[in-house]
């Protein structure tokens, strides 16, 4: 089995046989933490997932409601709205996916650490 490099260098940096143990420690604590943001972040995609399809319906109803009771500004005041609330969604999936990876990279080169996996 190839030695990380990494590996390497956290060993030389430590200058201790029992380095390994405490970095796993660590290193499944950060995976935890990046994997209780990530359902966090989903949570909020949901959340606003919802808003976005709220609001759709009522700017849709607000189309139909132009030139009766309402001037059509407000209509596309909200349609404005709404077209900034979906790329903000869209970058909050990209980041829970990024949490997601993270955790699942740290999880992969512990079972490198172990030998586990092989390169």
């Amino acid at each position: 089995m190839a030695a990380l490099p990494i590996r390497d260098e956290l060993r030389k940096s430590i200058n201790s046989p029992d380095w390994e143990p405490q970095f796993i420690l660590r290193y499944r604590r950060e995976i935890a933490e990046n994997l209780r943001l990530a359902r966090e972040i989903n949570a909020l995609c949901d959340r606003l997932t919802a808003i976005v399809y709220e609001r759709e319906s009522f700017v849709d109803e607000l189309h139909i409601l132009v030139g009766r009771f309402m001037p059509g500004k407000m209509a596309e005041f909200m349609k404005q709205v709404q077209g900034k609330d979906i790329p903000n969604l869209m970058k909050l999936q990209i980041l829970r996916r990024e949490f997601e990876l993270r955790a699942r990279e740290k999880d992969i080169f512990i079972e490198k650490l172990r030998g586990n996996i092989d390169f």
